[in-house]
């Protein structure tokens, strides 16, 4: 038994290096689900390998019927068949007439000629069903389990790799003899996550090897499908904690954290509309892109153009650092975000760009798209953990309803997977609006707890005196401190 490819990106990943062979793998799902194109890329993709292939069609539609359905995927490549790399079949309507056994001397007859490393058998529900389509009776369960038996026992002295397909839903495989004989199940589904449709993927059964389980992404393009891995905390060594500490960007806000944050810290700013959550994330990379360090600015809110004209106005110029692709700027519509798919082209983005700060703004936008609180909290700790351990400073901003009055951060998920909170706000004094910050928690390192006043100009941000008699601004009560606060809304363990 050796493992080969299955030609289908990143899907291998999932299943540890690839499909055993020889073994037979059950591709399932409800109609349209995609069974049929991942059979066929998988298939196309390994004769363009050099593997010899075989393609059986049980719905008795004519060789060039089913081509033109797969021409329409860049996988798809006729010259293969002139080459014999890839050979297709179709069991036609007379030959299912004469039953079980004549189907199964017929495939083996061309199996035997044709010596495939590869097959693909689509779809086989229909054969189980031979006796109730051509004979004025319903088959028997009995007959349906006797003939799928003999089929794979027939599969397994082929001795190669068998995808098959069958329009099955969960229930169905957990009382279905298919599932018994198979080797392998993936099951292919499709559900509605907030305001987005997802196609998912799912390894229920691979015999003999070790897979990645639970819900995986993909998506069906040009190229035919690709999987995106769920985003797990990954295994790696223990890395020392970071005692190099840099600047935030903001020379005030240095101060108070006593000299700046550490190099794998994660911060978050957190504050209502218009407090400047976004220019104190800008101010964060325009100093490490300063410093000659290549930055990330991934945006739930803003598109590009406008993030980068609205830096000018704050004195930050993004466009030179673009031009020497030392910046990376991505904008992502909370609609259409996929986690999965997300998470692996920003850790793409990481490891080639060699990414050293990530600025992600509008964190809570990703309610749209993951609207399970544990689901949603669990993906941004690992996210964020992913970050920390491939050496980024992340910078992450999240938005509260309140403009006046009591404090309540709505995104407590985030407080045991940030190193550092920044509270933003509003307060009226004597009928002028004013711009206060605190900094609720910051994890080992000393941090000055006052609060302070900060105005913010064309020439950057100053942090400005703190702002004594008016211990209220935050909390609405004249007794409430920070430490009140973050308490209140984080718990005591923090």
């Amino acid at each position: 038994m050796i493992i080969v490819p299955s030609h289908i990106p990143n899907l291998d990943e999932i299943l540890e290096g690839g499909f055993n062979r020889p073994s037979i793998v059950l591709v399932a799902g409800a109609a349209g689900s995609g069974k049929t194109t991942f059979a066929a890329q998988s298939l196309f993709n390994a004769a363009k390998a050099g593997d010899t292939c075989l393609f059986i069609s049980t719905i008795s539609e004519p060789p060039a019927m089913i081509n033109n359905y797969m021409s329409r995927f860049s996988f798809f490549d006729r010259e293969l068949y002139e080459t014999n790399k890839m050979n297709m079949i179709s069991i036609s309507e007379s030959l299912l007439k004469k039953g079980h056994d004549a189907v199964l001397e017929f495939i083996n007859q061309k199996i035997s000629i044709i010596k495939p490393s590869r097959i693909v058998i689509d779809p086989l529900t229909v054969l189980g069903d031979i006796l109730k389509s051509f004979e004025d009776r319903l088959v028997s369960d009995d007959e349906r389990r006797g003939f799928y038996f003999d089929l794979f026992t027939s599969m397994k002295s082929w001795n190669t790799l068998v995808i098959i397909t069958g329009e099955f839903v969960l229930e169905d495989l957990r009382k279905s003899v298919v599932g018994y004989l198979a080797d392998g199940i993936i099951l292919l589904s499709e559900e509605t996550i907030g305001m987005r449709v997802e196609r998912n993927l799912r390894i229920l059964k691979m015999r003999g090897q070790k897979y990645t389980s639970g819900k995986h992404s993909f998506k069906m393009g040009d190229n035919g499908i690709t999987v995106f891995p769920r985003l797990l905390p990954k295994q790696m060594e223990e890395i020392p904690a970071s005692t190099v500490k840099i600047s935030t960007g903001i020379p005030g806000l240095d101060k108070m954290l006593e000299g700046g944050i550490l190099d794998d810290d994660v911060i978050l700013v957190s504050g209502t509309t218009g407090t400047g959550k976004t220019t104190f994330g800008l101010h964060f990379i325009s100093d490490g892109l300063k410093r000659g360090e290549n930055a990330l600015i991934i945006s739930l809110e803003e598109r590009p153009s406008k993030l980068i004209r609205n830096a000018k106005t704050f004195g930050i110029e993004l466009q030179p650092f673009l031009e020497k692709k030392m910046l990376e700027v991505i904008f992502i519509s909370p609609i259409m975000f996929s986690p999965d798919e997300e998470a692996l082209k920003i850790e793409k983005i990481i490891k080639e760009k060699d990414i050293k700060r990530i600025f992600f703004d509008g964190i809570e936008n990703l309610e749209a798209s993951i609207p399970d609180n544990l689901e949603r909290k669990n993906y941004l700790t690992v996210l964020l953990n992913l970050f920390s351990s491939m050496g980024v400073t992340t910078f992450i901003t999240s938005e509260i309803s309140e403009l006046f009055g009591t404090v309540k951060l709505t995104h407590e998920a985030l407080s045991g997977a940030v190193d550092i909170i920044i509270l933003l706000k509003h307060v009226e004094i004597e009928g002028k609006i004013h711009g206060v910050l605190s900094v609720l928690k910051s994890r080992g390192i000393e941090h000055d707890t006052e609060i302070k006043e900060f105005e913010i100009t064309h020439h950057g941000i100053n942090v400005m005196t703190s702002m004594r008699g008016y211990e209220s601004v935050l909390s609405g009560s004249a007794r409430k401190t920070p430490a009140d606060i973050f308490r209140e809304t984080f718990g005591e363990r923090h």
